[in-house]
This record gives structure tokens, C-alpha cells and sequence, in this order.
């Protein structure tokens, strides 16, 4: 079976399966003019922000490390920034340079847009070019960091596409590498199972501390949502408990012991099986994993939810054979199988570490052809 891909290795040990010049926003005033360049440019793709502009304390540093996280991402070749003044573009430069990868940055003061255009389109155009002398080459499959995430989910993503996806994911895990699942809220009820998974009583106690944390901080806002479902799309594709949803939820992760619990875009240390702490809506947790250096995200997904990530490939897996006729220009990979034909869910998962290959080694995903992709940074703290 496969155990390499064709992906880009980069100058500082990293492998990409992308070769993209990642143009970034540092502030949601830029987002325009990122835009325009992206638009004049082939090869480059958007990464456009709300807010910094006003955010202080934690709220700004997770805002800033998440722009650098998605910068330094393997798939990333070069980065152009575009922000309003030198002092907070540089806030982003620095905490990418460690890297090794080209940085260019364009202030619009004192520019201008028109200007700012211009010289970003000039400035982006070579860093293209100095890009696509890359070839890809043979690379091991423990060089993958792979997010596992859901959304639109229904009674056939606990049975079909999430334990699939679990079933690539200890593959992964077994070839060396690494696999992060994420979206606190969505542990619920089933915690104290993901918890016995740990491969020490530290990490234990900080994924059970998460997940209790965000069950405190919901209340403490008038939101008590144990015992129930709080998404209208759920409800109505069957999972009636916040509890019923986590077990299905949780099955994306496998079965490989937990080897570390990560903050907000924070990359891993060490290989294996991660949990981050991360809200559960789709957008803002796909910009989580891209940070962390996500390569790859597999996205499973029951009454059907279309968006990806602009810097990590999006693999949307569903195994609900409606949402497979009514949704299948967004949908990648058919586990449908499962439960029309019976077929086992590790032949099907067998079926989809195959097709993470063919993916990381250059075949594009709809979100990407179609360019149904998005980046939210969570909020923390209001602004000022």
C-alpha cells in the first residue's frame, strides 16, 4: 500500500502538496486590495481577515500567530502581506520568517490602493515565478499533518464518513504521521471516552480541563446545551442530543491513543494524534488547522456543508446517498457504501487513505476548483 506521495520539500524539512504564494490580509482594510492582486495573479491564493484593527491582549495574539500560522503552513511556497502600516505588518512578518520562506510586504500608507496594487501584482507575479521551479518528488507519508473535521452532520456521519475518516486517520497516525481533530464543544457528553485515550494523565487533564471550560463558559452565557442539539441542520438530519452528535463526531479521530493537546492554530511538537481547543463552526475551525500546519483537511459531512480552507486542501467525505445526489459538485469522496451496500467501514476507510494520497500528490478537491473556500479567525475578546 501507499506510503509516500508527491509532494514540495521546502528549504526547512517542511513538505507541502501545494505550492501556492499565499497573499495575506493583515487586517480586515486590506482585504480589497489582497483581492485585486489575487485576482491579476495565477497561482496565489487570498488569505483575508476581519477585525485586528481594534483587538488588544489574547484576542490580538491569536489573531497575529493564526495569519503567521497560515503563512508558515507547508503548503505555502511564499507569503506577500498586505497591511495598513509597517508596525503591525511586521507583527505577522516576524513571526514567519522562521520559516525560511520569501516574505514581501506593501503598506497602503502612504500609498494608496491603486499603487498598492500595482507593486503587489509586481511583487507576487515573481515570487509565482520563483516558485514554479519546484518539482515534486517522492515523500513520506509521516511528513503529513492532517486535520479531521464535520460539519452538516446527520445519523449517517457517526455510521459512514466520520468512522472513515477515523480509519485513514489511524493509517496516518500507524505511517508516522499526524492527524489533529478539533471542535471542544463537540466532545460533550463523550469526553470521558476520548479522555481514557491519553497517553498520560497531563494530557488527560488538559483535554477533560477544555472541554469542561467551554462547558462552563456556555452556561455562564445563558447557553446550557447538554442534553441537546443546538444546530437547526442537525436536528433535522436525526441527532437529537449534543451527546449522541460527540459520538459520532469523536469516531474522526480513530483509534490511536492522544498524544497532545493544542491551543488555537497551535502546530504539534510531536507526531501522533492531537486534539485542539478550537470552536466547532466550520470556517473558523478550518483556519485553525490551517495555522497548525494542516496540509490536508478531511471534512465529513451528512446533510452536506460545501466550504474549505484556502491554504489546506478540503476533502469533503459524505455517506448520505440525498446529499450525494444533491450535493455532488461539493462532494470529493462517496462512503455511501456503507450503508446501501453494506460494505465494511475499513475497506471504505482503506479506500479514502488511497485517495489522501492522490490529493496530497496534486489532484485538486471541489472546494478548490470551484473556489468555495473561506478564512475566520475566532474572536476571544470584544474590540476596542
Amino acid at each position: 500500500m501507499a506510503n509516500t506521495f508527491m509532494g514540495y520539500a521546502r528549504e526547512n524539512g517542511a513538505v507541502g502538496v501545494r505550492n501556492w504564494i499565499a497573499v495575506i490580509s493583515i487586517m480586515d482594510n486590506c482585504n480589497p486590495v489582497t483581492r485585486a492582486i489575487c485576482h491579476a495573479v495565477d497561482g496565489t491564493i487570498a488569505v483575508t481577515t476581519l477585525f485586528v484593527r481594534g483587538q488588544y491582549g489574547r484576542d490580538l495574539e491569536i489573531a497575529f500567530n493564526t495569519l503567521a500560522g497560515m503563512g508558515r503552513n507547508p503548503n505555502i511556497a511564499g507569503v506577500l502581506l498586505i497591511g495598513l502600516e509597517e508596525q503591525t505588518t511586521e507583527e505577522v512578518a516576524r513571526r514567519i520568517r522562521p520559516s525560511g520562506k520569501p516574505i514581501e510586504s506593501i503598506n497602503l500608507q502612504p500609498h494608496g490602493t491603486i499603487n498598492a496594487v500595482a507593486e503587489g501584482t509586481r511583487r507576487a507575479m515573481k515570487l509565482v515565478v520563483r516558485a514554479s521551479y519546484a518539482r515534486r518528488k517522492p515523500c513520506p507519508t509521516s511528513a503529513l499533518l492532517v486535520g479531521v473535521e464535520c460539519g452538516g452532520s446527520d445519523t449517517t456521519s457517526g455510521l459512514t464518513c466520520n468512522p472513515v475518516i477515523g480509519q485513514m486517520a489511524d493509517r496516518l497516525v500507524d505511517d508516522g504521521g499526524s492527524v489533529i481533530i478539533s471542535e471542544t464543544s463537540e466532545f460533550l457528553g463523550a469526553e470521558h471516552l476520548f479522555a481514557a485515550r491519553a497517553v498520560d494523565e497531563t494530557v488527560k487533564k488538559a483535554f477533560v480541563d477544555a472541554v469542561l471550560r467551554l462547558e462552563r463558559e456556555a452556561m455562564e452565557r445563558g447557553m446550557d446545551i447538554r442534553g441537546t442539539n443546538p444546530t437547526a441542520d442537525n436536528m433535522r438530519g436525526g441527532l437529537t442530543t449534543i451527546e449522541e452528535k460527540a459520538l459520532g463526531a469523536m469516531a474522526k479521530a480513530g483509534t490511536r491513543p492522544l498524544s497532545g493537546v493544542l491551543t488555537y492554530g497551535e502546530a504539534p511538537s510531536r507526531k501522533g494524534l492531537h486534539f485542539m481547543d478550537a470552536p466547532a463552526p466550520a470556517v473558523e475551525n478550518l483556519a485553525a488547522l490551517a495555522s497548525a500546519g494542516c496540509q490536508l483537511i478531511f471534512f465529513g459531512t451528512g446533510v452536506g456543508n460545501p466550504i474549505g480552507n484556502m491554504v489546506s486542501p478540503t476533502v469533503k467525505v459524505s455517506g448520505n446517498v440525498n446529499t450525494l445526489r444533491t450535493m455532488s459538485d461539493n462532494i470529493d469522496f462517496d462512503a455511501s457504501e456503507i450503508l446501501e451496500k453494506g460494505v465494511k467501514v475499513a475497506v471504505v476507510g482503506n479506500r479514502l487513505y488511497d485517495y489522501a494520497i492522490e490529493v496530497a500528490s496534486g489532484t485538486r478537491t471541489s472546494s478548490e476548483v470551484l473556489d468555495v473556500r473561506e478564512t475566520a479567525i475566532s474572536r476571544f475578546a470584544p474590540t476596542i
